[in-house]
């Protein structure tokens, strides 16, 4: 397999991605930081002491960004799933549609066709709680948050790929079958030291669907690096940015290059 070039920016997403070039990533998928609900340990992070509205804005100039680095006919992957809250004034819990106020963003861009949603099926909720509400009486059951959807959109426009990357990118016909499917029940979720990890499986799969080898992925939030490691795997180039410096270790060690080193002819950097 021909060698891969893989790059860390550590900084702001919606700055870095300004100084990235036009129409070039094939693939963006990520999972971008909750509203509200985690500290990524960074006091610039996005989310936690924004007002939702604050947070969307943010997010969507994030996405300006994301729409013009991607390729014609290039793909957005967007994993997000709703989370609870309550409002000031109420000591009751409420739900944040955050998956729709998102899929709502990204289908406002004049440039972008939805494809559809994948409902990611987990086999425990993103917080691990199971009994809160009104437990054990009714009526004011939470509904659980173990499925998150996978928002998939195209830019317009087409691209030209040879045959011969075709041929090397074919997909099994086992595997085509099951990816189609609207939900994914056989992906667990992980533990991961960065808390809002997805497993490897997941962007793989994305991966092998909306790109051919030699592409290059993007993850405007890489956390802890699933999505490149996915990339690399799979011969595809790939471009992270991750606004915590203290993630890069763990990026490093899950991506199995460290800087300088050579790792079957990959190439891997880090700017800063």
């Amino acid at each position: 397999m021909k060698s891969t070039t893989h790059k860390i920016y550590i900084g702001d997403a919606e700055t870095i991605l300004k100084k990235l070039p036009d129409n070039y990533f094939q693939l963006m998928i990520t999972s971008p930081p909750y509203w509200n609900v985690r500290d990524y340990g960074h006091k610039g992070q996005i989310g936690l002491n924004d007002t939702l509205e604050q947070y969307l804005e943010r997010l969507n100039r994030v996405w300006n960004g994301v729409v013009r680095t991607l390729l014609p006919d290039g793909k957005i992957a967007l994993n997000i799933g709703n989370i609870y809250y309550s409002e000031p004034d109420e000591k009751r819990r409420t739900t944040a549609n955050l998956s729709l106020l998102t899929w709502q963003q990204l289908n406002n861009f004049k440039e972008l066709r939805f494809m559809g949603t994948i409902y990611w099926q987990k086999t425990t909720s993103r917080d691990g709680s199971v009994l809160f509400g009104s437990y054990p009486y009714p009526a004011n059951f939470m509904i659980s948050n173990a499925v998150e959807p996978i928002h998939i959109f195209r830019k317009v426009g087409k691209r030209n790929v040879s045959q011969e990357i075709k041929e090397k990118s074919k997909v099994s016909k086992e595997d085509f079958k099951k990816f189609r499917d609207a939900i994914w029940n056989d992906i667990n979720g992980v533990e991961d030291e960065h808390c809002a990890a997805y497993p490897w499986e997941l962007p793989a799969r994305l991966i092998k669907m909306f790109s051919y080898v030699e592409d290059w992925i993007l993850d405007p939030f890489l956390g802890s690096g699933t999505t490149m490691k996915a990339a690399k795997d799979l011969g595809r180039n790939s471009v992270g940015i991750e606004l915590n410096p203290k993630y890069l270790k763990r990026i490093e060690e899950k991506v199995g290059i460290k800087q300088g080193n050579m790792f079957n002819n990959d190439k891997f950097e880090i700017i800063k």
